[in-house]
């Protein structure tokens, strides 16, 4: 008879695994499952089948709420990709390279993110409001007065708001993620262009970016699922209904608004769906997600695999 071969670090796997059935797959499986019901989280249950999916897709009001949050988030992401991360390159490039003041430079940047949300915004209305905002005096004071605004009034501003609160607060995170992808860069191939007369830069476009595509990918992705599920700023500027004309309105609030706000724009048969378009809406996100996730996840393999 053949022995049995032991799987002693199946038991070590095991708790970890049942909690992410748990808490991860079964909520998921959950909400796909309520999304299918007409429900206002009180009454009965009833089936409908793929009429919530119809109706979100189909009812000119919702979809209209949809596509703007829809583009509200993607503006916030783009913003990500094009600003936010060749700064936190820059940063961490500079810190990784030893320059002066580096660990003070480092707090700093970094700080921000132990503020509260609630906090961050006050401080931002602090600086853009129309009559004592700080941005508006320093303009005064320099001689541009005419083009002082009240910023938090005008609904094309509202979402380069809210990147700017959310660029200020977390910027620390994707920097301390290069650096630490940087330090495993070996030193020798940097002093080897170094003696060969590379630059700062050409060091960092030549030597540095080639070896760290995986964790720009990462960080990218992790920037595309921050901006598609962020909340409590958009929440907190421009309350439930997302500002003036829904200018700071993003998917996690349309979401939010759908399956709990008080204030539903929409009414009648939709209040009393509240949960099952709520959970429609939330497992349109979630597919959202999870495409760009799978698609990040295949990039990554192939670029493995050709490294082999």
């Amino acid at each position: 008879m053949k022995k049995r071969k032991r799987r002693p670090y199946i038991w070590f796997l095991l708790p970890g695994f049942l909690l992410y059935l748990a808490f991860v797959v079964y909520p998921i499986l959950a909400a796909g499952k309520l999304s299918l019901f007409e429900w206002n989280g009180i009454g009965e249950q009833v089936f409908v089948g793929f009429r919530n999916y119809k109706e979100l897709f189909s009812d000119p009001d919702m979809m209209g709420q949809m596509l703007n949050a829809l583009k509200n988030s993607l503006i916030l992401f783009v913003l990500t990709v094009l600003i936010q991360v060749p700064i936190q390159l820059i940063m961490a490039y500079m810190i990784y390279s030893k320059a002066r003041g580096k660990s003070y430079f480092q707090v700093a940047i970094f700080s921000p993110q132990f503020i509260a949300t609630p906090v961050i915004v006050f401080l931002f209305t602090l600086l853009f409001d129309g009559n004592v905002g700080v941005v508006n005096r320093v303009m005064e004071a320099v001689g541009l007065g005419e083009y002082t605004r009240p910023w938090l009034r005008i609904p094309q501003f509202g979402i380069y708001i809210v990147w700017a609160m959310i660029t200020w607060a977390g910027i620390g995170v994707g920097m301390m993620y290069f650096i630490s992808a940087m330090k495993m860069i070996g030193m020798d191939s940097l002093e080897s262009a170094y003696m060969e007369g590379a630059g700062f830069w050409k060091r960092l476009w030549y030597i540095v970016l080639p070896q760290m595509k995986m964790t720009i990918l990462n960080i990218i992705l992790v920037g595309y699922i921050f901006c598609m599920t962020v909340f409590d700023y958009s929440y907190l500027l421009g309350g439930t209904a997302g500002g003036i004309n829904g200018s700071v309105d993003v998917m996690s609030l349309f979401f939010y608004r759908m399956a709990f706000g008080d204030n539903n724009p929409l009414g009648g048969r939709i209040s009393n769906n509240s949960v099952g378009m709520g959970t429609t809406i939330a497992c349109v996100l979630f597919a959202m997600v999870f495409v760009v996730a799978l698609i990040q996840i295949l990039i990554v393999y192939r670029g493995r695999k050709d490294n082999e």
